[in-house]
């Protein structure tokens, strides 16, 4: 994975990973990209993963997309 600030303000992340899931079973694959933006108090952030292969059954997937809006007081 590797996140970046571009400033002050917003960050961006992208990140891979595999998982070995021993003999006979295909290999769990995840993958997912985040940003978040902060102005003043309040924050904008949002997310999205992928996961092919889940639990080493071949064809299987799962995948979550998130929005947030959170404001500091």
């Amino acid at each position: 994975g590797a996140s970046f600030a571009v400033n002050d303000n917003l960050s961006v992340s992208a990140g891979r990973h595999e998982v070995d899931m021993g003999a006979g079973k295909v290999d769990e694959t995840s993958q997912g990209v985040a940003a978040s933006y902060t102005m003043g108090s309040m924050t904008v952030a949002a997310h999205t993963n992928k996961t092919d292969d889940v639990g080493g059954t071949a064809g299987s997937e799962d995948s979550v997309t998130e929005l947030s809006v959170a404001f500091a007081f």
